[in-house]
């Protein structure tokens, strides 16, 4: 027998639940979740029987207890009228930001990992969220299923562009929004085309002036486009007009 050496560290032994106590002995008669499997069917050429049944049907026991059910799941309710999570599936996700931060405590540096993620279906719908996690694939999920219930619907003018040009600022970052005609693409700032992408948008240029910060770039972008645009119907409203005359004065409308 192998003597150990003076001042080295013991082996460890892995531990298996029910077995680590001494004087206890596992019931041989019964399946151990960790140690043994279900017996395997053969037929008669002696090759295995692929419906075997598993012995987690559908997840290990380890994964319900990582996830976070707040943030995993999505209410129907909160979505927008005429939406299931169905739909939810075909949307698209772009994870715009993913990095490491830390948060510095008396006990030192606790770090995480952190997502910025827009979706949307391509059609005036879109949203964005933010999640933090030790893990980047569970930070992402957290962030995706927040933007999921913050969707918000945007006009578009003929469902490829803006109604108009748009200014807004945003803290200390200035965006300019320009309607392009029908082939001009969306040439702007790489956050703003991701969105518009989501969004739905395909001609429009953008420049961003002062910060850049990626998350004041979103909020920005998401405020000017829901809130600062003002409809035909608007603009007919405040002049005392019809609006087929705006259409044709301001859009070139043949009607």
């Amino acid at each position: 027998m192998a003597r150990q050496r003076p001042g080295a560290s013991k082996p460890t032994v892995a531990r298996v639940p029910g077995l680590d106590q001494p004087g206890t002995l596992h019931n041989l008669s019964e399946i151990h979740p960790l140690l043994d499997h279900y017996p395997r069917k053969t037929d008669q050429d002696g090759n295995l029987d692929l419906e075997t049944p598993k012995l987690w049907a559908s997840a290990p026991p380890l994964d319900n207890m990582l996830k976070n059910q707040a943030d995993d799941d999505v209410d129907e309710a909160s979505l927008p009228h005429g939406l299931t999570k169905d739909d939810l599936k075909k949307f698209l996700k772009r994870a715009l930001v993913v990095k490491r931060t830390s948060n510095m405590t008396t006990a030192g540096k606790i770090p995480s990992m952190y997502a910025l993620v827009v979706v949307g279906n391509g059609q005036g719908i879109a949203g964005y969220g933010e999640g933090k996690d030790d893990e980047v694939a569970r930070a992402v999920r957290k962030a995706t299923n927040r933007a999921m219930r913050n969707l918000t619907a945007f006009e578009r003018y003929d469902d490829r562009t803006i109604y108009h040009d748009i200014d807004h600022k945003f803290h200390a970052t200035n965006i300019q929004f320009r309607s392009r005609p029908p082939g001009f693409g969306n040439r702007c700032n790489h956050y703003i085309h991701e969105i518009c992408s989501c969004i739905g948008i395909l001609d429009i240029s953008a420049k961003v002036w002062g910060s850049r910060n990626p998350m004041n770039v979103v909020k920005a972008t998401f405020e000017a486009l829901s809130l600062k645009q003002k409809l035909p119907e608007d603009i007919a409203r405040g002049r005392g007009k019809r609006v087929v005359d705006v259409q044709h004065t301001y859009y070139g409308a043949s009607e």
